[in-house]
């Protein structure tokens, strides 16, 4: 439905460990009326205009925005590291952290992980876009590749941005520091219902070729 921002009361609740930046509330309506001209159903597989885009499924677009981000908080986070270990001298250490054999393993394996999961994530967007635009119906198979890829990301970001905070050292901890808020955001990215791992299970049953309830997918 379309309202009025007017006819909308917005309750300031949003207070979180990570993504504060959001400023995702709770909001309420009270009596407002809402003409049948201003409500839509997406739900129900119709489609209210006739575009690429709405012909991609709702799902996997909310879950490829939240992918997008995580992808985004971890990137932020190994560049911080980088540039942060080029530069700091670990204690009773005579070189830069840039220089430990474990730290240059970790970022590898790292940067491994997160573009590996960039990559993924791409890849099946590609192949529904390119499905959406032929006017292809996208198939259930299509959407359960695309939600793993999201779920992945999600999973793979937060694990990168994880060697990020912890090879930094106490550097991390302090809220001067990029990386705690990385830390934050990263993980409370992968809390959202569409990038639940739970979803690995029933894509996981997809795989198997188990019959899955496919309509939030």
């Amino acid at each position: 439905m379309f309202l009025d921002a007017a006819d909308v009361t917005i309750h300031d609740t949003w207070y979180t460990a990570g993504l504060r930046g959001t400023g995702s509330n709770d909001f309420s309506v009270d009596g407002a009326y809402v003409p049948m001209g201003r409500s839509v159903q997406p739900m129900l597989g119709k489609r209210q205009v006739d575009c690429n885009l709405a012909a991609f499924p709702n799902f996997s677009l909310l879950a490829s925005g939240v992918a997008a981000v995580s992808l985004g908080i971890a990137r932020r986070a190994l560049d911080e590291f980088t540039d942060l270990a080029q530069g700091k001298t670990p204690l009773f250490s005579s070189r830069t952290l840039s220089m430990s054999g474990s730290a240059q393993a970790e970022l590898g394996k790292a940067e491994a992980t997160l573009r590996s999961a960039r990559a993924f994530l791409l890849d099946e967007l590609e192949r529904g876009w390119e499905a959406a635009r032929s006017g292809e119906r996208i198939d259930v198979a299509t959407r359960a590749r695309i939600r793993l890829a999201c779920v992945h990301a999600a999973q793979s970001a937060a694990a990168a941005t994880d060697v990020a905070y912890t090879f930094a050292g106490g550097t991390s901890v302090f809220e001067s520091s990029p990386l705690q808020r990385c830390l934050r955001d990263a993980h409370v990215a992968t809390q959202h219902l569409m990038v639940s791992p739970r979803l690995y299970e029933t894509l996981g049953r997809r795989f198997f070729g188990i019959d899955i309830d496919a309509s939030s997918l």
